[in-house]
């Protein structure tokens, strides 16, 4: 299957899924915005996992949930999908979608991944900062400009810290309370 067959098959399978997440009584209850941003978490999260990565959900971890979710999740949003209203409900859609999973016989770790979300539920939801946004943007386009391999995590933590020391101005932005 080429890639943008396998596209359309993961898009259709998500559709599914979020038909029968959003008619769950906790998520139908939330406003219209809510449910979208529900559902802008979900479909991101699944089609960076088995399109992207090329991951079925019986192959997820803890380890590669965290790395789609803390090193790429954040680059596929549109701009006008970036709000904080979106991020608070990152914990509550992954576990919606790792529920939904399990029930299908989909996820065998799905409570094992549940916990993990439970764990780093503030570090998900403390992902949308503007400041940290364009420099994670920034970072990644020297990344790619330099032909750095971004599934090899030594080679992204060497190219970060030799991007740091030589755009200092950069660190200092990131963590300095001036814009609050």
């Amino acid at each position: 299957m080429d890639k943008e067959q396998q596209v359309q098959q993961v898009g259709a399978l998500i559709d599914q899924w979020l038909d029968q997440i959003d008619a769950e009584p906790d998520v139908a209850k939330l406003t219209p915005q809510a449910i979208q941003n529900v559902d802008t978490i979900i479909d991101s999260f699944v089609e960076i996992a088995m399109v992207g990565l090329d991951k079925q959900p019986e192959q997820w971890d803890d380890q590669f949930v965290g790395d789609v979710m803390f090193s790429r999740f954040m680059v596929i949003l549109e701009a006008d999908e970036q709000t904080q209203a979106l991020y608070d409900l990152i914990p509550f859609a992954l576990k919606k979608l790792f529920g939904y999973l399990r029930d299908q016989g989909k996820l065998p770790n799905a409570a094992h991944l549940i916990d993990w979300v439970n764990i780093n539920a503030k570090g998900l939801q403390s992902l949308f900062n503007p400041k940290f946004d364009q420099f994670y943007r920034d970072l990644t386009t020297a990344m790619r400009r330099e032909g750095i391999n971004v599934q090899d995590h030594q080679a992204v933590d060497d190219f970060t810290k030799l991007y740091l020391k030589q755009h200092p101005d950069v660190g200092i932005k990131l963590y300095s309370d001036s814009d609050k």
